[in-house]
């Protein structure tokens, strides 16, 4: 299990972080979602340690890790841009990591590498940049941690191989229980893999819930009526959103559906009703308005 309590950091007058707390539990995918520059890879180098917080604390289970630094041996952080010691080559990171690492797995190394099709003996930083997020990836499985931290791990690679990272990663959570956070601005992606989803904004977590949970919270509407429907007069339903496009209304709404819609039959002869899930990537937008989608990586 991972907890981040409190957690705050400025950079000069700059508030990067701002009281964040995260509740990641074992043999769980959290995804850690935002726009960029919203503060999720430095919340992750947080975790590891490599800065240091003004205000807040970090466990593992029941340690806190900056008072037994030991515990870091069990975590594996996966950046976003990979940097590989000159001249190495996956063959030669694994004998090197395996003194880092007492789990680290040889047999798992080489079944992943088979998997992925890699060339162990090739020169890392002459690989393209999707193959050497399949060689850190790789890496992060084989070293079978307690927390693993995966930043944008799968930006910029096809399909297949995406398929293949989340195939293995769920197996792992499954098999091990690894507890893993996941940062990524690819809200689609993560959709069908995680647990639960901390929703980050300007360095804090807006929403932190398990995402079918999350999903049920937030509904969305469309209907047909004779007349004019007037959203102001459903107030208690809480409609975060109402659009009209021809004939057909589309409601957001964090009220009771089923009393939603027995108030509509009340006023209306009502044509047409149908409820319509919601993505993770449309749950983001609602929840912030989409303020600050897309800017500028911090």
């Amino acid at each position: 299990m991972l907890k981040v309590e409190g957690l705050s950091k400025k950079f000069g007058e700059f508030q990067v972080l701002n009281n964040i707390n995260i509740n990641a539990e074992a043999s769980q995918i959290y995804g850690l979602v935002g726009s960029n520059g919203c503060g999720k890879t430095t919340l992750l180098k947080h975790i590891m340690m490599i800065f240091k917080q003004d205000e807040g604390r970090i466990f593992c289970d029941d340690i806190q890790i900056r008072e037994d630094s030991e515990i870091i041996k069990e975590f594996y952080y996966v950046q976003d841009n990979l940097f590989f010691p000159y001249q190495y080559t996956l063959s030669k990171l694994f004998s090197y990591e395996k003194l880092m690492y007492k789990n680290m797995s040889e047999d798992k190394f080489n079944e992943l590498v088979s998997y992925f099709n890699i060339d162990k003996n090739k020169n890392l930083n002459k690989m393209s940049k999707g193959q050497r997020k399949q060689a850190a990836f790789v890496m992060a499985i084989s070293a079978q941690p307690r927390i693993l931290l995966l930043d944008e791990i799968v930006d910029g690679l096809d399909a297949v191989i995406k398929r293949k990272f989340w195939d293995v990663l769920i197996r792992e959570v499954m098999d091990n229980e690894i507890t893993v956070v996941i940062s990524s601005h690819d809200l689609k992606e993560l959709d069908n893999i995680c647990d639960k989803v901390g929703i980050m904004h300007e360095g804090r977590i807006l929403k932190e819930e398990n995402l079918e949970k999350m999903k049920d919270e937030i509904k969305r509407v469309q209907f047909a009526v004779e007349g004019e429907f007037d959203a102001s007069e459903f107030k208690e339903f809480s409609i975060i959103k109402h659009v009209k496009i021809g004939s057909i209304n589309i409601c957001t709404l964090t009220g009771n559906v089923d009393e939603f819609r027995n108030k509509l039959e009340e006023r209306f002869n009502v044509l047409l009703f149908d409820k319509l899930s919601m993505s993770l990537e449309e749950i983001f937008i609602t929840e912030l308005g989409g303020a600050g989608y897309g800017t500028e990586k911090r």
